[in-house]
């Protein structure tokens, strides 16, 4: 069996897109149909770092886990989704698995759903592909001691849309199992979080996919999105009320001066109040083109500080002490 060496591998420098993929899922004995690459340099040049058809062992392990990311060639993210595919089911019911891979396959599936639905967002299949989501989720919480903090360990760092929806619903679910919810509550506000942005697909994707902050015209226009997301929740057949408003009011703040509705304190929903706190976290600590993320201290000390007649703080206390209890 031809064996990589790890110096003097072949870097690539040309042409072809990349795209990356979730270290954690890539187990030692693991083989890929496609090459794997690293990132080097102040210019993030690809490294290959295995080629494809050949198993991943100790040293190439060991060399996974002190980079921040791996990639792909871009056209072979089909061939990736499908090895995604292949071991989703043996992941999920084998209890043997670690709960870090398990947390990683569980992302990777969420994210690919995403894409879909943000490409075609009225389509029917929405709503099952996102119960399939949000259900793994719960019964990994419930089925796992280390779930939460496995979760919440492979949130992104870095921000787009699609992976802030993920990071939302993971905080959401969090939290609400910290606050001890029923499964069937759990359910339902995971789907909440998880389509709370949908409706920036109606929004101008020069706004959405803009690599700077938004012009006070922007903005206003990015200010539709609850209720678009709203809009099509409802001809989805998402009929709810807590899904519903978690999705149309998560923007919304105590003293009123929210969106879409202006709604006052204890107009606004349980639901609502949860994912605000956990879009606006989320939003904090991840890295955007034109701010650094800020670290889980400084985003809560922010919020404390600075958002008191906005969210709920007492909520902001619970998200807190799970944050300390998950020692993340």
């Amino acid at each position: 069996m031809k064996r990589i060496r790890i110096q003097n591998v072949i870097t690539e420098t040309d042409s072809q897109n990349y795209t990356a993929i979730e270290k954690w899922i890539l187990d030692i004995g693991d083989m890929l149909e496609c090459d794997l690459f690293i990132g080097i340099g102040f210019r993030n040049d690809k490294e290959l770092l295995l080629e494809k058809n050949h198993p991943i062992t100790p040293p190439i392990k060991e060399r996974i886990e002190q980079v921040r990311h791996l990639y792909i060639r871009e056209e072979d993210l089909p061939i990736y989704n499908l090895f995604i595919d292949q071991i989703i089911q043996a992941v999920a019911q084998n209890t043997k698995i670690a709960i870090t891979k398990k947390a990683a396959v569980i992302y990777r599936q969420a994210s690919v759903i995403l894409d879909e639905m943000f490409s075609n967002p009225e389509e029917l299949e929405n709503v099952p592909k996102s119960k399939k989501v949000v259900n793994t989720f719960v019964n990994t919480i419930f089925s796992d001691a280390h779930a939460i903090e496995s979760l919440i360990k492979i949130t992104a760092y870095d921000y787009y849309t699609h992976t802030h929806s993920i990071n939302v619903c993971v905080y959401a679910l969090s939290l609400g199992s910290y606050l001890r919810l029923k499964a069937d509550v759990l359910e339902e506000l995971g789907m909440s979080a998880l389509l709370h942005d949908l409706g920036k697909s109606k929004v101008d994707h020069a706004i959405t996919n803009k690599n700077g902050r938004l012009t006070y015209d922007e903005y206003e226009k990015m200010k539709h999105h609850p209720s678009y997301g709203y809009a099509i929740a409802v001809k989805l057949g998402i009929s709810d009320r807590r899904v519903l408003d978690g999705i149309r009011h998560h923007h919304e703040k105590l003293d009123g001066s929210g969106y879409p509705d202006g709604l006052h304190g204890e107009q606004i929903t349980l639901f609502a109040r949860i994912i605000g706190i956990c879009d606006v976290f989320d939003a904090l600590s991840t890295k955007r083109s034109y701010k650094d993320r800020l670290s889980s201290y400084d985003a809560l000390h922010l919020i404390k500080e600075t958002m008191k007649n906005h969210l709920d703080m007492s909520i902001v206390d619970d998200f807190i002490k799970m944050q300390r209890h998950e020692e993340f």
